[in-house]
């Protein structure tokens, strides 16, 4: 997905209308027309209105239909009515398609301007990181990856249950048998954990979530490497058969919490690094200037200090054009007081004395 939101920011303006759509795609609970998506009356609504402001004729006009009856082909035919959310990217004239389908809604957005709206799907991608979740019990380890607020299942480790089973049996024969029952938890335990390892460095994941009961997690907890544990986000309890959508229910906002703590956690470090060593940088334009430069690792956008939407989204193109992360910060007060935009910086920018250039304190 950084890969999506780099292609979309790398896009030069155009005069053909480039249309921007985010849906809330849950279905209503209540009311008359439950069943109902309302987001796709708003949708409706807002290209008869685009379309109003276009000519009667001419390039422009063409793009935008073409755009309108792909849209409708697509949420006819192809849109996966489990997802809660959807982001669509057109703009026929210069060959843009792109859709991304979420577990998590949007919040109801359909413009057309220049360049590609990229706000929300940055958000979407900071707030939904890919993780593992692995749900376990004694002798059975459902693996899945999150991302983007869907849960895929992968399968896991699954081994027969009769090799788990206590039974009384006496003396000396009891003893044995309860350590061999203990090496069998120990031994399924590193299997999990082995599974677990790969199916993370395989799908690049950033955070890793667990689920189960006590007597399972305490020795997986055990066998995970250190690399991994240090990733870990909450431990919940679900049982070993809860259907997707309910193990999702619970997972999807633990992984929105860890992603919340994160970018908390690199504000702090952003503005700890204004005051000391000169890495980090604070306020609109300071930021927009380090960004120009290729100088910011990670950008820094507050949703409580309200910036102009252009504003936003030039800083988020600069961002992602140049390989920056994306993080989105809650309430901050230290970050709201600059103006709601900072960053951490990969390398100070040193001015020369080249002829070319302006000499600090001189002339060219």
């Amino acid at each position: 997905m950084h890969e999506v939101l780099r292609g979309l920011a790398l896009r030069e303006p155009t005069d053909m209308p480039v249309l921007s759509i985010y849906l809330d795609m849950r279905q209503q609970a209540t009311g008359e027309s439950p069943g109902r998506r309302v987001s796709l009356t708003i949708l409706r609504d807002r290209l008869r209105a685009i379309e109003s402001t276009l000519g009667p004729r001419g390039e422009d006009l063409e793009s935008f239909q073409a755009d309108d009856l792909r849209i409708r082909a697509f949420l006819d035919d192809h849109f996966d009515r489990s997802s809660q959310g959807l982001a669509v990217f057109a703009c026929s004239g210069t060959d843009l398609w792109e859709t991304i389908e979420s577990g998590t809604p949007f919040a109801d957005e359909v413009q057309a301007g220049p360049v590609p709206q990229l706000f929300q799907l940055a958000r979407l991608i900071d707030e939904q990181p890919p993780a593992i979740v692995a749900v376990v019990d004694s002798n059975t380890a459902r693996l899945f990856v999150s991302e983007l607020g869907r849960l895929e299942e992968l399968g896991g480790p699954d081994e027969d249950p009769s090799n788990f089973q206590k039974r009384s049996m006496g003396g000396w024969s009891q003893s044995n048998y309860q350590r061999h029952i203990a090496k069998h938890h120990e031994d399924f335990a590193q299997e999990a954990a082995d599974a677990i390892v790969e199916l993370f460095d395989r799908s690049h994941a950033q955070g890793i979530v667990l689920a189960g009961d006590e007597v399972a997690l305490t020795p997986l907890l055990a066998a995970l490497p250190e690399r991994l544990k240090v990733l870990l986000g909450e431990v919940l309890r679900i049982d070993i058969r809860a259907p997707r959508d309910a193990i999702a229910s619970e997972v999807v906002p633990v992984l929105a919490r860890m992603a919340a703590e994160a970018a908390r956690s690199i504000a702090d470090r952003a503005m700890a690094s204004v005051r000391s060593d000169g890495l980090g940088v604070a306020g609109p334009e300071p930021t927009h200037a380090t960004l120009r430069n290729a100088q910011v690792g990670t950008l820094l956008l507050s949703t409580t200090e309200g910036l102009a939407v252009t504003d936003t989204n030039e800083l988020i193109r600069l961002a992602a054009a140049t390989d920056a992360d994306i993080a989105i910060v809650g309430e901050h007060a230290e970050l709201d007081r600059v103006g709601g935009v900072g960053g951490i910086l990969r390398y100070r920018f040193e001015p020369t004395n080249r002829a070319n250039d302006v000499a600090v304190g001189g002339e060219a």
